[in-house]
Order: structure tokens, then sequence, then C-alpha cells
């Protein structure tokens, strides 16, 4: 059964949004917005950018509508999610996320060469 990008972020536990050490506001944060559009709509970008991936900085640059905090903090969650991840390359000194499908296909690639 497929899913949309918007199932995928329903019902996700509030603790599982903030770190530990972050402050009361933040966790106050996480319990209390819906976040599920915000972050279907990240991992969209995020899918559309493809294996060469996409910067928080391009996401904004591109969607100028939105304010920072709207997308800035949905790539962290998606990650603790496990539906990103971050290479480690760089564009424009700004991390560079790909959906977590290229990673198996990174790996491939180190492998055979």
């Amino acid at each position: 059964m497929k899913h949309t990008n918007l199932e995928l972020f329903e019902n996700i536990e509030p603790y599982k949004l903030h770190r530990k050490n972050d402050p009361e506001t933040s966790k106050q944060a996480a319990r209390s917005v819906k976040l599920s559009k915000a972050r279907a709509f990240v991992f969209s970008l995020i899918e559309k950018a493809g294996e060469n991936g996409i910067t928080i900085k391009e996401m904004l640059a591109d969607n100028l509508h939105l304010s920072t905090s709207s997308i800035s903090s949905r790539p962290n969650e998606l990650e603790k999610l496990n539906l990103i991840f971050y290479k480690g390359d760089k564009r424009n000194n700004s991390r560079v996320i790909r959906h977590i499908k290229y990673k198996e296909e990174e790996k491939n690639k180190e492998e055979t060469h």
C-alpha cells in the first residue's frame, strides 16, 4: 500500500521532534504544532532534488513565501526518521541533503570502485 508524504508524518510523537537539551520553548512547540504538512513539503523538495540533493538555502530561495523556521528545522526531523541523509558535501557553505534511497546507491558505488 502506497502512502502519501503527508501520511508518513502523521502521529509522530512530539518527543521525537526535539533534543533532550533543547530549551523548554522548543519542547512546547513540538507538543503543540501540527508539523506534518511542513515535513511532507520539505521531504517532497528533497525527493524532487534527486541524487544531486538540495540545501536548506536552496529550499528557502525557492520558497520565499515560507518562514525560515518552517523549512530549516524539518531536515533534522526527517533525519531522525531515517528518511534523509547528509553525505558530507556542501554547496554554498550549506550541507547537501539527500533522500535516503540515494544512501544505498552511494554505498554500492563505493563498493564497486
